[in-house]
Protein backbone atom coordinates (compact mmCIF):
# COMPACT_ATOMS: atom_id res chain seq x y z
CA UNK A 1 0.00 0.00 0.00
CA UNK A 2 1.40 3.39 -0.93
CA UNK A 3 1.47 6.33 1.43
CA UNK A 4 -0.93 9.22 1.28
CA UNK A 5 1.45 11.73 -0.37
CA UNK A 6 2.51 9.11 -2.89
CA UNK A 7 -1.12 8.50 -3.73
CA UNK A 8 -1.70 12.17 -4.41
CA UNK A 9 1.37 12.60 -6.59
CA UNK A 10 0.59 9.47 -8.56
CA UNK A 11 -2.82 10.59 -9.73
CA UNK A 12 -2.74 14.38 -9.82
CA UNK A 13 -2.69 16.09 -13.19
CA UNK A 14 -2.32 19.87 -13.45
CA UNK A 15 -5.39 21.57 -14.90
CA UNK A 16 -7.52 18.43 -14.86
CA UNK A 17 -7.79 17.15 -11.27
CA UNK A 18 -7.88 18.47 -7.77
CA UNK A 19 -7.25 15.63 -5.30
CA UNK A 20 -8.05 16.07 -1.63
CA UNK A 21 -6.37 14.21 1.19
CA UNK A 22 -8.14 11.10 2.41
CA UNK A 23 -9.86 11.43 5.75
CA UNK A 24 -10.85 8.70 8.16
CA UNK A 25 -14.57 9.00 8.76
CA UNK A 26 -16.89 7.57 11.36
CA UNK A 27 -19.15 5.39 9.25
CA UNK A 28 -21.47 4.93 12.21
CA UNK A 29 -22.71 8.50 11.76
CA UNK A 30 -24.08 7.77 8.32
CA UNK A 31 -24.78 4.02 8.33
CA UNK A 32 -27.14 2.58 10.88
CA UNK A 33 -25.54 -0.43 12.57
CA UNK A 34 -27.22 -2.00 15.55
CA UNK A 35 -28.02 -5.32 17.17
CA UNK A 36 -31.40 -6.03 18.72
CA UNK A 37 -31.34 -7.79 22.10
CA UNK A 38 -33.97 -10.21 20.86
CA UNK A 39 -33.94 -11.51 17.30
CA UNK A 40 -32.91 -8.37 15.40
CA UNK A 41 -30.57 -8.33 12.43
CA UNK A 42 -27.35 -6.38 12.36
CA UNK A 43 -27.37 -3.84 9.54
CA UNK A 44 -23.94 -3.31 7.98
CA UNK A 45 -22.57 -2.24 4.61
CA UNK A 46 -22.99 -4.99 2.03
CA UNK A 47 -20.25 -4.07 -0.44
CA UNK A 48 -16.48 -3.81 -0.35
CA UNK A 49 -16.44 -0.19 -1.46
CA UNK A 50 -18.67 2.74 -2.35
CA UNK A 51 -18.30 5.33 -5.13
CA UNK A 52 -20.39 8.50 -5.35
CA UNK A 53 -20.34 11.08 -8.15
CA UNK A 54 -21.93 14.53 -8.06
CA UNK A 55 -22.27 15.92 -11.60
CA UNK A 56 -22.01 19.46 -12.91
CA UNK A 57 -21.52 20.98 -16.35
CA UNK A 58 -17.83 21.82 -15.76
CA UNK A 59 -16.61 19.34 -13.15
CA UNK A 60 -17.33 16.07 -11.34
CA UNK A 61 -17.00 15.61 -7.59
CA UNK A 62 -16.01 11.97 -6.91
CA UNK A 63 -15.97 10.29 -3.50
CA UNK A 64 -14.59 6.79 -2.88
CA UNK A 65 -15.11 4.87 0.38
CA UNK A 66 -12.81 1.92 1.14
CA UNK A 67 -12.13 -0.34 4.13
CA UNK A 68 -8.88 -0.69 6.04
CA UNK A 69 -9.55 -3.49 8.46
CA UNK A 70 -12.33 -2.24 10.74
CA UNK A 71 -11.91 1.40 9.72
CA UNK A 72 -13.28 3.35 6.73
CA UNK A 73 -11.47 5.95 4.62
CA UNK A 74 -12.70 8.30 1.93
CA UNK A 75 -10.79 9.70 -1.05
CA UNK A 76 -12.03 12.74 -2.95
CA UNK A 77 -11.34 13.91 -6.48
CA UNK A 78 -12.53 16.89 -8.49
CA UNK A 79 -12.26 16.19 -12.22
CA UNK A 80 -13.00 18.14 -15.38
CA UNK A 81 -15.77 16.97 -17.70
CA UNK A 82 -13.63 16.47 -20.80
CA UNK A 83 -13.63 12.93 -22.15
CA UNK A 84 -9.94 12.40 -21.33
CA UNK A 85 -10.42 13.70 -17.77
CA UNK A 86 -13.44 11.45 -17.20
CA UNK A 87 -11.45 8.40 -18.37
CA UNK A 88 -8.49 9.35 -16.17
CA UNK A 89 -10.84 9.78 -13.21
CA UNK A 90 -12.01 6.22 -13.81
CA UNK A 91 -8.39 5.03 -13.70
CA UNK A 92 -7.85 7.00 -10.49
CA UNK A 93 -10.81 5.25 -8.85
CA UNK A 94 -9.40 1.84 -9.85
CA UNK A 95 -6.01 2.73 -8.35
CA UNK A 96 -7.64 3.83 -5.09
CA UNK A 97 -9.55 0.56 -4.80
CA UNK A 98 -6.49 -1.55 -5.52
CA UNK A 99 -3.88 0.36 -3.46
CA UNK A 100 -5.72 2.12 -0.62
CA UNK A 101 -8.03 -0.66 0.60
CA UNK A 102 -6.94 -3.37 3.01
CA UNK A 103 -7.41 -5.99 1.72
CA UNK A 104 -7.21 -4.60 -1.84
CA UNK A 105 -10.44 -4.73 -3.83
CA UNK A 106 -10.43 -7.45 -6.48
CA UNK A 107 -12.50 -6.11 -9.37
CA UNK A 108 -13.78 -9.44 -10.65
CA UNK A 109 -17.14 -7.83 -11.51
CA UNK A 110 -17.97 -4.57 -13.31
CA UNK A 111 -17.39 -1.41 -11.29
CA UNK A 112 -20.47 -0.25 -9.36
CA UNK A 113 -21.06 3.39 -8.47
CA UNK A 114 -23.86 5.79 -7.57
CA UNK A 115 -24.23 8.94 -9.68
CA UNK A 116 -26.59 11.89 -9.48
CA UNK A 117 -28.86 12.45 -12.51
CA UNK A 118 -28.30 16.16 -13.09
CA UNK A 119 -29.89 17.03 -16.44
CA UNK A 120 -27.83 15.01 -18.98
CA UNK A 121 -24.40 15.75 -17.48
CA UNK A 122 -24.19 12.21 -16.08
CA UNK A 123 -24.51 10.49 -19.46
CA UNK A 124 -20.89 11.00 -20.60
CA UNK A 125 -19.74 9.39 -17.34
CA UNK A 126 -21.95 6.36 -17.98
CA UNK A 127 -20.49 5.97 -21.45
CA UNK A 128 -16.90 6.38 -20.30
CA UNK A 129 -17.05 4.31 -17.10
CA UNK A 130 -19.61 1.66 -18.15
CA UNK A 131 -19.91 -0.85 -15.26
CA UNK A 132 -23.09 -1.10 -13.13
CA UNK A 133 -24.18 2.45 -12.28
CA UNK A 134 -27.06 3.48 -10.04
CA UNK A 135 -28.49 6.74 -11.39
CA UNK A 136 -30.31 8.56 -8.60
CA UNK A 137 -32.62 11.55 -8.77
CA UNK A 138 -31.25 14.26 -6.45
CA UNK A 139 -34.65 14.62 -4.77
CA UNK A 140 -34.69 10.90 -3.96
CA UNK A 141 -31.11 10.76 -2.75
CA UNK A 142 -31.80 13.43 -0.15
CA UNK A 143 -29.63 16.45 0.51
CA UNK A 144 -27.30 16.76 3.45
CA UNK A 145 -27.93 19.53 5.97
CA UNK A 146 -24.71 21.22 4.94
CA UNK A 147 -25.04 21.49 1.17
CA UNK A 148 -21.70 21.12 -0.63
CA UNK A 149 -20.61 19.10 -3.63
CA UNK A 150 -18.24 17.01 -1.50
CA UNK A 151 -20.98 16.10 0.97
CA UNK A 152 -23.33 15.19 -1.88
CA UNK A 153 -20.67 12.93 -3.37
CA UNK A 154 -20.04 11.35 0.05
CA UNK A 155 -23.75 10.63 0.50
CA UNK A 156 -23.90 9.00 -2.93
CA UNK A 157 -20.83 6.91 -2.07
CA UNK A 158 -22.57 5.71 1.09
CA UNK A 159 -25.64 4.83 -0.97
CA UNK A 160 -23.43 2.80 -3.28
CA UNK A 161 -21.71 1.23 -0.27
CA UNK A 162 -24.99 -0.01 1.18
CA UNK A 163 -26.55 -0.92 -2.18
CA UNK A 164 -29.93 0.71 -1.56
CA UNK A 165 -30.50 1.57 -5.24
CA UNK A 166 -31.06 -0.81 -8.10
CA UNK A 167 -28.53 -0.77 -10.97
CA UNK A 168 -29.32 1.58 -13.84
CA UNK A 169 -30.00 0.18 -17.31
CA UNK A 170 -27.55 1.91 -19.64
CA UNK A 171 -29.21 2.80 -22.94
CA UNK A 172 -27.40 1.61 -26.05
CA UNK A 173 -26.25 3.98 -28.79
CA UNK A 174 -28.78 2.51 -31.26
CA UNK A 175 -31.71 3.19 -28.96
CA UNK A 176 -30.46 6.68 -28.13
CA UNK A 177 -30.30 7.36 -31.87
CA UNK A 178 -33.86 6.08 -32.31
CA UNK A 179 -35.06 8.23 -29.42
CA UNK A 180 -33.52 11.32 -31.00
CA UNK A 181 -35.36 10.59 -34.26
CA UNK A 182 -38.65 10.12 -32.41
CA UNK A 183 -38.19 13.37 -30.48
CA UNK A 184 -37.47 15.23 -33.72
CA UNK A 185 -40.52 13.70 -35.40
CA UNK A 186 -42.71 14.69 -32.46
CA UNK A 187 -41.24 18.22 -32.52
CA UNK A 188 -42.25 18.75 -36.16
CA UNK A 189 -45.64 17.10 -35.59
CA UNK A 190 -46.41 19.41 -32.67
CA UNK A 191 -45.23 22.42 -34.64
CA UNK A 192 -47.58 21.47 -37.50
CA UNK A 193 -50.48 21.13 -35.06
CA UNK A 194 -49.76 24.57 -33.64
CA UNK A 195 -49.79 26.06 -37.14
CA UNK A 196 -53.19 24.50 -37.86
CA UNK A 197 -54.62 25.97 -34.65
CA UNK A 198 -53.05 29.32 -35.48
CA UNK A 199 -54.64 29.45 -38.96
CA UNK A 200 -58.09 28.71 -37.54
CA UNK A 201 -57.63 31.32 -34.81
CA UNK A 202 -56.54 33.91 -37.40
CA UNK A 203 -59.55 33.52 -39.70
CA UNK A 204 -61.93 33.58 -36.72
CA UNK A 205 -60.67 37.08 -35.90
CA UNK A 206 -62.18 38.23 -39.21
CA UNK A 207 -65.49 36.38 -38.77
CA UNK A 208 -64.81 33.24 -40.85
CA UNK A 209 -66.10 30.16 -39.01
CA UNK A 210 -65.36 27.61 -41.72
CA UNK A 211 -63.14 25.76 -39.25
CA UNK A 212 -66.25 24.29 -37.60
CA UNK A 213 -66.77 22.05 -40.66
CA UNK A 214 -63.40 20.34 -40.29
CA UNK A 215 -59.68 20.81 -39.84
CA UNK A 216 -58.32 23.87 -41.68
CA UNK A 217 -55.20 21.89 -42.65
CA UNK A 218 -56.36 18.25 -42.98
CA UNK A 219 -59.83 18.64 -44.47
CA UNK A 220 -59.38 19.18 -48.22
CA UNK A 221 -62.65 21.07 -48.73
CA UNK A 222 -62.10 23.43 -45.78
CA UNK A 223 -58.49 24.09 -46.76
CA UNK A 224 -59.47 24.69 -50.40
CA UNK A 225 -62.09 27.19 -49.29
CA UNK A 226 -59.56 29.13 -47.16
CA UNK A 227 -56.88 29.09 -49.84
CA UNK A 228 -59.45 30.54 -52.25
CA UNK A 229 -60.20 33.30 -49.72
CA UNK A 230 -56.55 34.30 -49.41
CA UNK A 231 -55.74 34.10 -53.13
CA UNK A 232 -55.23 37.26 -55.20
CA UNK A 233 -58.25 36.51 -57.40
CA UNK A 234 -60.75 34.55 -55.28
CA UNK A 235 -63.56 32.71 -57.04
CA UNK A 236 -67.10 33.65 -55.96
CA UNK A 237 -68.76 31.21 -53.56
CA UNK A 238 -72.30 30.77 -52.34
CA UNK A 239 -71.27 30.18 -48.71
CA UNK A 240 -72.56 32.48 -45.98
CA UNK A 241 -69.38 34.42 -45.17
CA UNK A 242 -68.57 37.96 -43.94
CA UNK A 243 -68.75 40.64 -46.66
CA UNK A 244 -65.28 42.04 -46.01
CA UNK A 245 -62.18 40.27 -47.26
CA UNK A 246 -59.28 39.30 -45.03
CA UNK A 247 -56.60 42.06 -45.18
CA UNK A 248 -53.69 41.49 -47.56
CA UNK A 249 -51.01 41.28 -44.86
CA UNK A 250 -53.00 38.69 -42.91
CA UNK A 251 -53.58 36.66 -46.07
CA UNK A 252 -49.82 36.56 -46.61
CA UNK A 253 -49.34 35.33 -43.02
CA UNK A 254 -51.91 32.56 -43.54
CA UNK A 255 -50.26 31.52 -46.82
CA UNK A 256 -46.89 31.39 -45.05
CA UNK A 257 -48.40 29.26 -42.26
CA UNK A 258 -49.78 26.81 -44.83
CA UNK A 259 -46.38 26.60 -46.49
CA UNK A 260 -44.63 25.90 -43.19
CA UNK A 261 -47.28 23.33 -42.28
CA UNK A 262 -46.66 21.41 -45.50
CA UNK A 263 -42.90 21.51 -44.91
CA UNK A 264 -43.29 20.18 -41.37
CA UNK A 265 -45.60 17.38 -42.48
CA UNK A 266 -43.08 16.32 -45.12
CA UNK A 267 -40.42 16.18 -42.41
CA UNK A 268 -42.78 14.15 -40.17
CA UNK A 269 -43.27 11.62 -42.98
CA UNK A 270 -39.52 11.49 -43.58
CA UNK A 271 -38.75 10.84 -39.92
CA UNK A 272 -41.54 8.27 -39.68
CA UNK A 273 -39.83 6.28 -42.43
CA UNK A 274 -36.44 6.55 -40.71
CA UNK A 275 -37.94 5.43 -37.39
CA UNK A 276 -39.75 2.54 -39.07
CA UNK A 277 -36.66 1.30 -40.89
CA UNK A 278 -34.39 1.58 -37.85
CA UNK A 279 -36.81 -0.02 -35.36
CA UNK A 280 -37.57 -2.91 -37.72
CA UNK A 281 -33.88 -3.55 -38.42
CA UNK A 282 -32.72 -3.56 -34.77
CA UNK A 283 -32.54 -6.65 -32.56
CA UNK A 284 -34.55 -6.42 -29.33
CA UNK A 285 -33.96 -8.45 -26.13
CA UNK A 286 -36.50 -11.04 -24.97
CA UNK A 287 -36.43 -13.83 -22.39
CA UNK A 288 -33.32 -15.94 -21.58
CA UNK A 289 -30.87 -13.45 -23.07
CA UNK A 290 -32.18 -13.98 -26.61
CA UNK A 291 -32.90 -11.27 -29.16
CA UNK A 292 -35.47 -10.99 -31.93
CA UNK A 293 -35.48 -8.59 -34.90
CA UNK A 294 -37.94 -5.73 -34.84
CA UNK A 295 -39.45 -6.95 -38.12
CA UNK A 296 -40.81 -9.91 -36.10
CA UNK A 297 -41.36 -8.35 -32.67
CA UNK A 298 -43.22 -5.18 -33.69
CA UNK A 299 -45.99 -7.07 -35.58
CA UNK A 300 -46.34 -9.28 -32.50
CA UNK A 301 -46.82 -6.25 -30.24
CA UNK A 302 -49.33 -4.79 -32.69
CA UNK A 303 -51.68 -7.73 -32.03
CA UNK A 304 -52.47 -6.22 -28.59
CA UNK A 305 -55.81 -4.34 -28.40
CA UNK A 306 -55.49 -0.74 -29.57
CA UNK A 307 -51.75 -0.96 -30.23
CA UNK A 308 -50.45 0.30 -33.58
CA UNK A 309 -46.96 0.62 -34.97
CA UNK A 310 -46.29 3.97 -33.31
CA UNK A 311 -47.29 2.70 -29.86
CA UNK A 312 -45.31 -0.51 -30.36
CA UNK A 313 -42.13 1.41 -31.22
CA UNK A 314 -42.70 3.80 -28.30
CA UNK A 315 -42.95 0.73 -26.06
CA UNK A 316 -39.69 -0.74 -27.36
CA UNK A 317 -37.56 2.41 -27.12
CA UNK A 318 -38.62 2.93 -23.49
CA UNK A 319 -38.90 -0.64 -22.14
CA UNK A 320 -35.92 -1.86 -24.22
CA UNK A 321 -35.30 -5.09 -22.28
CA UNK A 322 -38.35 -6.60 -20.48
CA UNK A 323 -36.11 -8.75 -18.27
CA UNK A 324 -34.96 -5.67 -16.37
CA UNK A 325 -38.43 -5.54 -14.78
CA UNK A 326 -39.30 -8.21 -12.17
CA UNK A 327 -42.98 -8.40 -13.13
CA UNK A 328 -45.87 -6.67 -14.91
CA UNK A 329 -46.64 -4.55 -11.83
CA UNK A 330 -43.20 -2.95 -12.04
CA UNK A 331 -43.85 -2.12 -15.70
CA UNK A 332 -47.20 -0.54 -14.78
CA UNK A 333 -45.44 1.62 -12.20
CA UNK A 334 -42.82 2.62 -14.80
CA UNK A 335 -45.67 3.64 -17.14
CA UNK A 336 -47.27 5.76 -14.38
CA UNK A 337 -50.26 3.41 -14.25
CA UNK A 338 -49.79 2.18 -10.67
CA UNK A 339 -51.28 4.61 -8.13
CA UNK A 340 -49.44 5.00 -4.86
CA UNK A 341 -51.73 4.44 -1.87
CA UNK A 342 -51.69 6.46 1.32
CA UNK A 343 -52.90 4.15 4.10
CA UNK A 344 -53.85 5.12 7.62
CA UNK A 345 -55.33 2.67 10.17
CA UNK A 346 -55.50 0.05 7.38
CA UNK A 347 -57.72 2.31 5.27
CA UNK A 348 -56.79 3.92 1.95
CA UNK A 349 -57.11 7.64 2.59
CA UNK A 350 -55.88 8.85 -0.80
CA UNK A 351 -54.22 7.75 -4.01
CA UNK A 352 -51.57 9.52 -5.99
CA UNK A 353 -50.21 8.54 -9.37
CA UNK A 354 -46.45 8.18 -9.56
CA UNK A 355 -44.44 10.16 -12.08
CA UNK A 356 -43.41 7.51 -14.56
CA UNK A 357 -42.52 7.53 -18.24
CA UNK A 358 -44.65 10.27 -19.83
CA UNK A 359 -44.44 9.13 -23.45
CA UNK A 360 -45.40 5.55 -22.59
CA UNK A 361 -48.21 6.71 -20.32
CA UNK A 362 -49.60 8.99 -23.03
CA UNK A 363 -49.39 6.33 -25.78
CA UNK A 364 -51.00 3.58 -23.70
CA UNK A 365 -53.80 5.84 -22.46
CA UNK A 366 -54.48 6.94 -26.03
CA UNK A 367 -54.75 3.31 -27.15
CA UNK A 368 -57.05 2.59 -24.20
CA UNK A 369 -59.26 5.57 -24.99
CA UNK A 370 -59.69 4.40 -28.59
CA UNK A 371 -60.84 0.88 -27.72
CA UNK A 372 -63.11 2.13 -24.91
CA UNK A 373 -64.80 4.53 -27.34
CA UNK A 374 -65.30 1.86 -30.02
CA UNK A 375 -66.37 -0.98 -27.66
CA UNK A 376 -64.76 -3.33 -30.20
CA UNK A 377 -62.55 -5.25 -27.76
CA UNK A 378 -63.14 -7.05 -24.49
CA UNK A 379 -60.70 -4.63 -22.88
CA UNK A 380 -62.69 -1.72 -24.27
CA UNK A 381 -66.04 -3.05 -23.05
CA UNK A 382 -64.57 -3.76 -19.63
CA UNK A 383 -63.20 -0.22 -19.46
CA UNK A 384 -66.49 1.29 -20.61
CA UNK A 385 -68.30 -0.52 -17.80
CA UNK A 386 -65.88 1.12 -15.35
CA UNK A 387 -66.75 4.48 -16.90
CA UNK A 388 -70.48 3.73 -16.59
CA UNK A 389 -70.12 2.81 -12.93
CA UNK A 390 -67.90 5.75 -11.91
CA UNK A 391 -68.58 8.43 -14.49
CA UNK A 392 -64.78 8.99 -14.72
CA UNK A 393 -63.29 8.54 -18.19
CA UNK A 394 -59.73 9.05 -16.98
CA UNK A 395 -60.08 6.28 -14.40
CA UNK A 396 -61.38 3.90 -17.07
CA UNK A 397 -58.56 4.71 -19.52
CA UNK A 398 -55.92 4.23 -16.83
CA UNK A 399 -57.39 0.85 -15.87
CA UNK A 400 -57.43 -0.36 -19.49
CA UNK A 401 -53.97 1.08 -20.17
CA UNK A 402 -52.66 -0.90 -17.21
CA UNK A 403 -54.08 -4.10 -18.71
CA UNK A 404 -52.49 -3.25 -22.07
CA UNK A 405 -49.12 -2.64 -20.41
CA UNK A 406 -49.28 -6.04 -18.66
CA UNK A 407 -50.20 -7.72 -21.95
CA UNK A 408 -47.36 -6.00 -23.83
CA UNK A 409 -44.89 -6.98 -21.12
CA UNK A 410 -45.69 -10.70 -21.42
CA UNK A 411 -45.86 -10.49 -25.24
CA UNK A 412 -42.46 -8.77 -25.39
CA UNK A 413 -40.90 -11.09 -22.82
CA UNK A 414 -42.07 -14.30 -24.53
CA UNK A 415 -42.31 -12.99 -28.13
CA UNK A 416 -45.86 -14.37 -28.53
CA UNK A 417 -48.96 -12.68 -30.05
CA UNK A 418 -51.81 -11.43 -27.89
CA UNK A 419 -54.60 -13.80 -26.92
CA UNK A 420 -57.74 -13.45 -24.81
CA UNK A 421 -57.66 -17.15 -23.87
CA UNK A 422 -56.46 -16.59 -20.30
CA UNK A 423 -58.72 -13.62 -19.51
CA UNK A 424 -61.81 -14.19 -17.41
CA UNK A 425 -63.42 -10.97 -18.65
CA UNK A 426 -64.08 -12.58 -22.04
CA UNK A 427 -66.55 -15.01 -20.48
CA UNK A 428 -70.03 -13.85 -19.49
CA UNK A 429 -70.88 -14.75 -15.92
CA UNK A 430 -73.86 -17.18 -15.77
CA UNK A 431 -76.51 -15.35 -13.78
CA UNK A 432 -79.68 -16.31 -11.97
CA UNK A 433 -82.35 -16.04 -14.69
CA UNK A 434 -85.46 -14.50 -13.13
CA UNK A 435 -87.94 -11.85 -14.16
CA UNK A 436 -87.28 -8.22 -13.43
CA UNK A 437 -90.25 -8.18 -11.05
CA UNK A 438 -88.70 -10.96 -8.99
CA UNK A 439 -85.38 -9.07 -9.06
CA UNK A 440 -87.14 -6.04 -7.58
CA UNK A 441 -88.57 -8.25 -4.83
CA UNK A 442 -85.03 -9.22 -3.89
CA UNK A 443 -83.39 -5.79 -4.40
CA UNK A 444 -85.77 -2.83 -4.47
CA UNK A 445 -83.02 -0.62 -5.87
CA UNK A 446 -83.88 -1.86 -9.37
CA UNK A 447 -87.53 -0.72 -9.13
CA UNK A 448 -87.09 2.70 -10.74
CA UNK A 449 -85.24 1.21 -13.74
CA UNK A 450 -87.83 -1.45 -14.69
CA UNK A 451 -89.84 0.79 -17.10
CA UNK A 452 -86.66 1.87 -18.91
CA UNK A 453 -85.41 -1.71 -19.28
CA UNK A 454 -88.77 -3.00 -20.53
CA UNK A 455 -88.99 -0.19 -23.06
CA UNK A 456 -85.86 -1.56 -24.78
CA UNK A 457 -87.03 -5.19 -24.64
CA UNK A 458 -85.26 -6.44 -21.50
CA UNK A 459 -87.60 -8.58 -19.38
CA UNK A 460 -85.32 -10.86 -17.34
CA UNK A 461 -81.92 -10.85 -15.66
CA UNK A 462 -80.25 -12.97 -18.36
CA UNK A 463 -81.00 -10.35 -21.02
CA UNK A 464 -79.97 -7.61 -18.57
CA UNK A 465 -76.58 -9.22 -17.90
CA UNK A 466 -75.95 -9.82 -21.62
CA UNK A 467 -76.71 -6.18 -22.49
CA UNK A 468 -74.52 -5.01 -19.61
CA UNK A 469 -71.47 -7.05 -20.66
CA UNK A 470 -71.92 -6.09 -24.34
CA UNK A 471 -72.23 -2.35 -23.45
CA UNK A 472 -75.57 -2.18 -25.24
CA UNK A 473 -77.12 0.04 -22.56
CA UNK A 474 -74.81 3.00 -23.14
CA UNK A 475 -77.37 5.04 -25.12
CA UNK A 476 -80.29 4.49 -22.72
CA UNK A 477 -81.33 7.65 -20.94
CA UNK A 478 -82.03 7.39 -17.22
CA UNK A 479 -79.40 4.72 -16.52
CA UNK A 480 -76.59 6.28 -14.52
CA UNK A 481 -73.65 5.19 -12.38
CA UNK A 482 -75.95 3.99 -9.58
CA UNK A 483 -77.75 1.59 -11.95
CA UNK A 484 -74.51 0.17 -13.37
CA UNK A 485 -73.16 -0.30 -9.85
CA UNK A 486 -76.30 -2.29 -9.00
CA UNK A 487 -75.88 -4.49 -12.09
CA UNK A 488 -72.21 -5.07 -11.33
CA UNK A 489 -73.05 -6.07 -7.76
CA UNK A 490 -75.76 -8.43 -9.06
CA UNK A 491 -73.44 -10.18 -11.55
CA UNK A 492 -70.62 -10.54 -9.01
CA UNK A 493 -72.73 -11.73 -6.07
CA UNK A 494 -74.70 -14.58 -7.59
CA UNK A 495 -74.50 -16.84 -4.53
CA UNK A 496 -76.04 -14.16 -2.36
CA UNK A 497 -78.82 -13.44 -4.86
CA UNK A 498 -79.66 -17.15 -5.21
CA UNK A 499 -79.96 -17.42 -1.43
CA UNK A 500 -82.24 -14.37 -1.32
CA UNK A 501 -84.33 -15.67 -4.21
CA UNK A 502 -84.82 -19.09 -2.59
CA UNK A 503 -85.81 -17.34 0.63
CA UNK A 504 -88.25 -15.19 -1.34
CA UNK A 505 -89.82 -18.26 -3.00
CA UNK A 506 -90.13 -20.03 0.36
CA UNK A 507 -91.82 -17.02 1.93
CA UNK A 508 -94.13 -16.65 -1.06
CA UNK A 509 -95.07 -20.34 -0.88
CA UNK A 510 -95.90 -20.09 2.85
CA UNK A 511 -98.10 -17.05 2.24
CA UNK A 512 -100.06 -18.88 -0.46
CA UNK A 513 -100.57 -21.82 1.91
CA UNK A 514 -101.86 -19.57 4.66
CA UNK A 515 -104.28 -17.90 2.24
CA UNK A 516 -105.69 -21.28 1.22
CA UNK A 517 -106.18 -22.14 4.90
CA UNK A 518 -108.00 -18.90 5.52
CA UNK A 519 -105.12 -17.12 7.27
CA UNK A 520 -103.33 -14.34 5.41
CA UNK A 521 -99.91 -13.11 6.47
CA UNK A 522 -98.26 -9.95 5.35
CA UNK A 523 -94.65 -10.03 4.20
Amino acid sequence: MISKPDMISAVSSPGSFSVHESNEINIQKVISSFTSPDDGVEVTPTKEYGIGIDCHSKFLEINVLVKRGSRYFEYCLEADTTWAAIKEAHNWVIRVLQTCADPPVQLSEPLHYCIESTSTYHLPVLLAWEGKPCVVNPSLAGATKRKTDKLDARLLAIHDFTGIWRPFYVVSTEIQNLRVLINQRDYYSQAATRLGNRINSTILKFGFTIGRDGSVVKNEQVRGFIENLISDDPKPCSADIPPDRIPLDTRMVIAEDYQQYDEFMLLVAEYNKKIHDLAFSMNWPVRDGKTIPGSELIPILMTAPGVGERTAITWLVNIMDPTRFPNAKAVAAYCSLDPSLKISAQHVTSTRKRKGNKSLHSSLCMSASVIISSHSEHFGRWGYRIYQQTGKWKKATNAVARRISAALYHMHLNAVPFSYDNYQLTREIPVLNISLEDLVSINSGFRRYIPILKSIGIADTKALAHSYFACELRNCKGLGPKFYTLVKEFTENQDGYRTLYNSYLSTKSNVKGDICNGTEKKF
